[in-house]
């Protein structure tokens, strides 16, 4: 049976420069690459748009489906928490099949340890996105507000991300830490100018996508933030604590899929850990843009890549929420300075 240490990840090199990045990718197309396993996972983001953007998926907060006679019922209705564990539990499953049958590698899926994962994972993130429909219901019912809206994200964002930290470190305390540091949390030889340089990269896409139309009903994310006007100088402060609390909210999603997902799972499935987190990654994204979907599988991918040889998640983390300001930061000039 094979198994894969962690000690193998501990390959980091006293520069943690651009070249080593490269290496890293070079170094997984040459061992790890399928293009077989790559066009697969094509096909699956080809099928969940269509599934998605054509109506069949439900959106936010009560629109109808094309699917209403069950789907509408099991979101909107008490199964909340089972729609979205088969959501990110199918796909992370149809990950790792994929991954066996192009790599021939199935002795993990004989191992408990691997199931029980697959299972706390999939829990962990459904549980986590129906957590701001119970919050949102208690602040409803037992609290009056004049922001209710940020009250409830506000609070959200804290307690999803909270959860989130406190089950995965219970469980690393108990099965990880002496085998590893907390899921990527570590600075060693870290340099963050490679990480800077990307997200210099991706100003000037983000800034095309500030032109579009899509992109801007859902961007900035303070807009959906009704009870604030941003031509009151008083909201401000509210507006600020929302940016600050929503990068944040990226930290610990960083934190699940490049730490807990490659991390906690590469001691038994190895480098196979990466395509899976991304086909879970990208459904995440089922209620963003289209072209925001697509490319998260790409950059979660490349993420997925650095964290499994560098170890690190630290990198990762900078990019995610550098992103997610500068996007927001971009929507907000484009709708509200160059309308």
């Amino acid at each position: 049976m094979t198994h894969f240490s962690t000690d193998n990840l501990n390959i980091v090199q006293p520069k943690h420069n651009v070249k080593k990045i490269i290496g890293y990718l070079k170094d997984f197309y040459r061992d790890h690459f399928s293009w077989g396993e790559l066009l697969v996972a094509l096909i699956f983001i080809v099928a969940f748009c269509t599934f998605k953007y054509f109506n069949y998926l439900p959106t936010e907060w009560g629109e109808q489906s094309l699917l209403t006679s069950w789907w509408y019922a099991a979101y909107f209705g008490g199964y909340k928490f089972s729609f979205h564990f088969a959501l990110y539990f199918l796909p992370l499953l149809f990950g790792y099949f994929m991954s066996s049958i192009f790599h021939h590698e199935w002795h993990f899926w004989k191992r408990r340890k691997f199931w029980l994962l697959l299972l706390f994972a999939a829990g962990l993130v459904a549980y986590r996105s129906t957590l701001t429909y119970y919050i949102h219901d208690y602040l409803a019912s037992n609290y009056s507000s004049a922001h209710m809206d940020w009250l409830t994200s506000i609070i959200g964002t804290i307690i999803r991300g909270g959860f989130l930290f406190v089950a995965i470190w219970v469980y690393w305390y108990f099965t990880d830490k002496k085998e590893q540091p907390f899921y990527g949390f570590t600075l060693k030889n870290f340099n963050t100018k490679p990480y800077l340089i990307m997200l210099l990269i991706m100003v000037p896409l983000i800034a095309a996508a500030s032109t579009q139309a899509d992109f801007l009903t859902s961007y900035p994310r303070v807009q959906k933030m009704l009870s604030l006007d941003f031509a009151n100088s008083e909201h401000w402060k509210y507006f600020a604590l929302y940016e600050v609390l929503y990068g944040l909210d990226f930290f610990s999603i960083e934190f699940f899929f490049r730490g807990f997902l490659i991390l906690a799972f590469v001691g038994i499935v190895g480098p196979r850990a990466i395509l899976p987190m991304a086909y879970m990654y990208v459904v995440i994204h089922w209620n963003k843009p289209m072209g925001e979907l697509i490319s998260s599988f790409f950059g979660g991918t490349l993420l997925g890549i650095v964290a499994y040889y560098s170890r690190s998640i630290v990198g990762g983390i900078i990019v995610h929420v550098g992103i997610a300001w500068m996007m927001e930061i971009g929507a907000f000039i484009s709708k509200y300075f160059y309308p």
